[in-house]
């Protein structure tokens, strides 16, 4: 006679507690490979300029023409590089996590992958017009509030949270200075947007006052 197979029973908690530092560990991996994948498309637009076309143009002549298309994919690229580093250092503090939390993060990572399209969409113009700077800053403001809104949710959360290493109010600083910044440049760019791109210059000034907020210890 074949006997039953025996109950398991519901998973145990440690077993409980692998299982979830795996999702976590997985929606990280997924969230690197879409910020990759962005970063990747910014240099698409560049590709084309390198066609059979402007292959009797000098290299000289090729970045002249196209100066503003370059300084656009660098300014884009340190910046996802910066909302990047962001979301590493608070996600190297989390040790769990909850459905808001995934949904935020989900979001965040959309408007991440978005930006490759404003980006081209004003660079690829002969001139600045003020609705495409308007979606390339709102852009970039949506992502800097999804990474406070992140922030201050796993603040809220202290089972999220490693013992060793909470995450305490100073982690704001930073998304807080980049929505600061944002705002400002969309705002300036409704008057025009090369004022609202000149405000982003202000953004090393910015991240730097932030690091220093961060490091400053709480009384």
């Amino acid at each position: 006679m074949s006997k039953e197979p025996a109950d398991v029973g519901p998973p145990q908690p440690s077993e409980l507690r692998q299982r979830r530092q795996r999702t976590l560990q997985r929606i990280i991996t997924f969230t690197d490979g879409g910020v990759a994948i962005a970063l990747t498309l910014l240099v698409l637009p560049l590709v084309d300029f390198a066609d059979a076309s402007t292959a009797r143009q000098s290299v000289t002549q090729l970045f002249t023409e196209h100066a503003g298309d370059i300084l656009s994919f660098a300014v884009s690229f340190l910046v996802i590089s910066l909302f990047w580093r962001t979301h590493r250092h608070l996600y190297e503090q989390v040790v769990d996590y909850d459905e808001p939390l995934l949904y935020l993060n989900t979001m965040w990572l959309m408007a991440v992958v978005f930006l490759p399209f404003p980006t081209a969409r004003l660079f690829v113009e002969t001139r600045l017009r003020t609705d495409s700077a308007v979606l390339y800053l709102t852009n970039m403001l949506v992502i800097s509030l999804l990474a406070l809104a992140q922030t201050w949710w796993i603040i809220r959360r202290r089972q999220l949270q490693a013992l060793s290493s909470p995450v305490t109010s100073r982690a704001l600083a930073s998304p807080v200075a980049l929505s600061v910044i944002f705002a400002a440049a969309t705002l300036a760019s409704l008057a025009t947007p090369t004022a609202g791109l000149v405000v982003l210059a202000f953004l090393p000034l910015a991240q730097y006052i932030a690091y220093r907020l961060s490091r400053t210890p709480s009384k």
